[in-house]
């Protein structure tokens, strides 16, 4: 059976009309006034059995039917139209081809009913994710590109215009680059809800015809009319970066190394007379807070996108290393203390990780405890506690502090407040000891108890000792060995937040094994209710929270 000829998009020309093509429709979609919602007519993308693809488009008074009857992935017989060059003054084309079709009166589309040669479902220009900050200042032509889907951020309000829209954001990386992508309103809500159905734990996507632009200084890829987004498709592109990603050497999972903390114990005396010659360590020292500095800024603001910390300039929160406006950063503690020994005083910086963990609140916590009794603007008193108080500090010895003569010592880690009764001077070598007596003179004590409330002469009864015979010559009896307990099972809740619960949520079976690390201890407030744990604390999960599975 002799195949029917038919010409091939690369063959197309200006000079005929009686053109006659057998093409699959890969894209459809509507065209109209952005303003008025004029209907002007339909746009379509095909593509022929070599894979070429060419832009089409059919005015309103030649589509009336045509809407209706065609369909995305369907193959049809083109027949009589008209091709055009482009001027060279349109933008956004979805496709990089130098001429387009154009329907005309006897213009006519048929579905195929023979079985010709095989046209691919879908055929893309896919460009390098390296050149989208060039591309991002051309707005020729809408583009494709190949990625992995990470950090899915959904159900975003925007207010900026006069009406709100709805933002699905999320990023789309190829191991060498990463961009971010927004998708809006009922197309980016639709998208995220056929993401939920996906099981596979990596996902990889095609995003066709996006649109590709600057937000706050970096690529942003946004949806268009033309724009599609396909989930693991059998594409090659798609094969190469998973065989890609699947080569990149990775951490092997195991328990993390166990870090050498036997630092030695200095005095304030001892650390002030460390050699400038020395190297940078850390070394641990006993202390007392005498005084929390009010006048130095408690806390610092961070990016919410990078751990960079950030000022205020002309009244927003500029990003260096992102290069974007932060409209309502992180905070972290960064408490200013004067801390003393028998020996001397040193400044000590107190970080976030220990003061958090101390007062068990955040800096947004004391802000509102702040709030709430109308001190703000004031120093916080749930640092002044701090004051008075005894910590085993580990100090980081930096440069500064050894050749550049900085006094001001940052904690590497605050452990637990030291009960202040007794002798906390590390210099001090002596201990409190009872003198020695033979006996006991109980006539000196003149019978003078203190009057306390719980005294009392109610009987009670004597517990019985069955005395035990003493042989000096036979060995001793040995010690009842006492039993250890098996490892309790403990159990604590975990909470995976939204900007972060597409990656981790992937990671995590129910019944593995797993170490987790970089994640935040938080305590329960008296007020959260149904806890599912009965425990003192909660986990919370961050984006460098970091859970590799291991064997038991």
């Amino acid at each position: 059976m002799e195949l029917e000829k038919f010409d091939s998009i690369e063959a197309l020309t200006t000079t005929r009309f009686d053109w006659k093509c057998r093409l699959r429709l890969q894209c459809l979609w509507r065209a109209s006034n952005m303003k008025t919602k004029e209907f002007w007519g339909l746009n379509m993308i095909y593509i022929d059995d070599s894979n070429h693809r060419i832009h089409a488009f059919a005015s309103a008074k030649y589509c009336k039917n045509l809407i209706n009857e065609v369909k995305e992935g369907k193959i049809y017989i083109l027949t009589n139209f008209k091709v055009k060059d482009y001027v060279g003054d349109e933008t956004f084309r979805a496709v990089r081809n130098k001429k387009h079709i154009y329907f005309t009166t006897h213009t006519k589309i048929e579905k195929d009913v023979d079985n010709g040669l095989q046209i691919d479902r879908h055929a893309f220009d896919l460009f390098y994710m390296g050149e989208m900050p060039k591309l991002a200042t051309d707005n020729r032509f809408l583009v494709d590109v190949v990625g992995e889907i990470r950090n899915v951020r959904a159900n975003i309000k925007s207010t900026k215009t006069d009406s709100e829209k709805v933002l699905t954001k999320f990023d789309l990386c190829d191991e060498r680059h990463t961009l971010a992508v927004t998708l809006f309103d009922d197309f980016g809500t639709q998208f995220e809800q056929t993401l939920r159905c996906c099981k596979d734990q990596q996902v990889f996507v095609i995003i066709c015809a996006a649109k590709i632009g600057l937000y706050e200084g970096l690529p942003n890829l946004t949806n268009y009319s033309a724009t599609r987004i396909y989930i693991n498709p059998g594409h090659y592109s798609v094969r190469q970066l998973r065989e890609r990603i699947a080569a990149m050497p990775r951490a092997k999972a195991g328990s993390p190394p166990v870090e050498e903390m036997n630092f030695p114990m200095l005095t304030v005396k001892q650390i002030q007379s460390l050699p400038p010659e020395s190297s940078e360590c850390k070394v641990n020292c006993k202390v007392r807070v005498t005084k929390v500095e009010e006048n130095a800024n408690w806390y610092y603001a961070i990016c919410t996108k990078c751990p960079a910390e950030i000022v205020k300039e002309n009244g927003v929160f500029n990003c260096i290393n992102c290069k974007r406006i932060i409209p309502y950063p992180d905070k972290r503690f960064r408490v200013c203390t004067l801390c003393s020994d028998s020996t001397g005083t040193i400044a000590i910086i107190f970080l976030d990780e220990d003061v958090s963990r101390i007062l068990e609140k955040t800096v947004f916590d004391v802000e509102v405890e702040m709030f709430e009794a109308k001190t703000e603007g004031q120093f916080p008193q749930q640092l002044k506690e701090l004051q008075n108080e005894v910590y085993d500090i580990t100090l980081n010895i930096t440069a500064d502090n050894l050749k550049k003569g900085s006094k001001v010592y940052e904690a590497f880690q605050i452990l637990d407040k030291v009960e202040s009764g007794g002798n906390f001077d590390p210099s001090g070598g002596k201990h409190s000891e009872m003198a020695d007596a033979i006996s006991v003179d109980l006539g000196d004590d003149n019978m003078n108890t203190p009057n306390t409330g719980i005294s009392s002469t109610k009987t009670r009864p004597r517990v019985h000792i069955e005395p035990l015979p003493f042989d000096p010559k036979g060995a001793s009896p040995a010690k009842a060995i006492k039993k250890e307990n098996p490892e309790k099972n403990s159990t604590i809740h975990a909470f995976i937040p939204a900007v972060c619960a597409y990656d981790l949520e992937r990671q995590i079976m129910v019944g593995t094994v797993n170490i987790i690390s970089d994640f935040i201890v938080q305590a329960y407030k008296d007020t959260d209710g149904f806890r599912s744990v009965r425990a003192a604390n909660q986990l919370i999960f961050t984006k460098e929270t970091k859970i590799q599975q291991v064997d038991e």
